[in-house]
């Protein structure tokens, strides 16, 4: 059944692109993490999140470091320990473990929620990039490669590169 389905999906892709092409409707696709990944606008995004990422980690690491050795002082010093100090300092170890715990899951959802943040502005800003450019050289639609599915395009459909230039173009139009 699959099989099936995708040799209909693919039988009317390729007559909608005859028709689209004999019709002289212009259709093109691009690949929106080719553009987020090699503009300039995400290079900067990926460096800066990236700077984030490194400095939030350094601290966990620092952080993980510090309840290693108290947990090696502890074990080491557990055997002359009266029972109430034994006590007391595996409850804080205990209490460390957690908060370290805590600090790196909300550190894992501080980073994911920075990095849809930081994706969805670039989208944002391709989408009039991408709308400029469609009405500029004539294209009745522009597809995205991967959410529209697109299993093959011909010469020249992709308009990937072109997509990334302009939106370079015009954010180094902006800077000035």
């Amino acid at each position: 059944m699959r099989k099936i389905l995708t040799f209909v999906m693919l039988v009317l892709g390729v007559s909608g692109t005859v028709y689209a092409q004999q019709s002289g409707l212009k259709i093109g696709y691009i690949d929106l993490q080719r553009v987020i990944r090699e503009s300039q606008a995400g290079k900067a995004a990926k460096a800066a999140f990236e700077k984030e990422f490194k400095e939030k980690r350094d601290i966990l690491e620092q952080k993980r470091q510090a309840l290693e050795r108290m947990k090696q002082e502890f074990l080491s010093k557990a055997a002359v320990m009266d029972e109430k100090a034994r006590a007391e300092k595996a409850a804080e170890i205990e209490r460390m473990e957690k908060e370290l715990n805590r600090k790196r899951d909300d550190f894992r959802d501080e980073l994911q929620k920075r990095d849809f943040e930081l994706t969805q502005r670039i989208l944002t800003e391709l989408e009039g990039v991408i709308r400029e450019f469609g009405n500029a050289n004539g294209y009745a639609l522009i597809l995205e490669r991967t959410e529209a599915g697109v299993l093959y395009g011909g010469e020249g459909v992709d308009v990937t590169d072109k997509i990334i230039e302009a939106y370079d173009n015009k954010k180094r139009g902006a800077k000035k």
